[in-house]
């Protein structure tokens, strides 16, 4: 499943992201402004069941409007995810809890194949003869696989993209064959702990394949990140997740690069992500 978006703030109406898990089951994330637009309190949402109720349902209505899927039994399940930068990544599912079950142990079971796939027994035997650099080397390339199956990068269906009208992205699990790239503007990343940033880089690794330029400004790292090469908007969505959750700020690009180029100073230019994922 994906994980892995970003909220305009800037002055103008947040930006909600839907994306569609199967055909019974959404997700959603929302920035606090957009859920208090909406009339609703985010910390009492954790506390009163009737005013989330009232929320979920709200949810459920605006997705229809940019995404297909099956919502007669109403809503069974959800879980809600507090994010960095008051965000709330909501998870919705209109399944019977056995058929729901029955898809979860499927997607183990995809997992489970990959894993097998990426690490084998030989594979790891291959490790163990090694020594010194080397065996760090072949342990973390073997560390980021086992990252990429656990995070649904092998083998999962939940990839593709349509973007949706006015104030919403919907993100949807279907593209026609031989489309390509995403429409997803470019975003910056910014980062105060360096370390954290290596870390976030790392679990991406080369694969990422995004055009990304690194500068420092006063204590800060801030990464433009263009997302043209992604397969899908669902990618670059779950490329700024992932950011949030290793401690980065994520916003609109305006500005900044211009900015950045007359009183920062760039680092790294054009690969920062791969230079960054070698540095763990």
């Amino acid at each position: 499943m994906a994980n892995n978006f970003d909220i305009i703030r800037e002055g103008r109406r947040d930006t909600m992201f839907f994306w569609k898990i199967d055909d019974e089951t959404i997700r959603c994330l929302i920035h606090k402004q957009e859920i208090d637009n909406m009339g609703f309190d985010l910390q009492a949402l954790s506390t009163d069941s009737k005013q989330m109720e009232e929320f979920l349902n709200a949810i459920v209505k605006s997705s229809q409007n940019y995404i297909d899927w099956h919502t007669e039994n109403g809503i069974q399940n959800y879980i809600a995810r507090s994010l960095p930068a008051d965000q709330l990544l909501v998870t919705i599912s209109c399944t019977f809890p056995d058929v729901a079950i029955d898809r979860d142990l499927d997607q183990i079971k995809k997992m489970t194949s990959a894993l097998n796939q990426k690490i084998t027994d030989e594979r790891l035997a291959e490790v163990y003869a090694l020594s010194g650099e080397e065996k760090e080397k072949a342990f973390e390339e073997i560390s980021r696989d086992l990252q990429e199956v656990c995070m649904g990068k092998v083998d999962v269906d939940e990839q593709e993209t349509t973007t949706g009208s006015g104030d919403y992205a919907a993100v949807t699990d279907k593209q026609e064959e031989g489309q390509h790239k995403s429409d997803f503007p470019p975003r910056k990343v910014v980062f105060g702990d360096f370390s954290r940033l290596v870390q976030f880089c790392s679990l991406l690794g080369e694969k990422a394949h995004l055009y990304s330029t690194l500068y420092k400004a006063g204590e800060e790292y801030v990464m433009l990140v263009d997302f043209s090469q992604c397969e899908s908007d669902a990618q670059a969505v779950a490329f700024m997740i992932t950011a949030e959750e290793y401690g980065g700020k994520t916003g609109e690009l305006r500005y900044e690069e211009a900015y950045l180029e007359e009183h920062g100073s760039r680092m790294i230019d054009g690969n920062a992500i791969e230079v960054l994922s070698e540095m763990s």
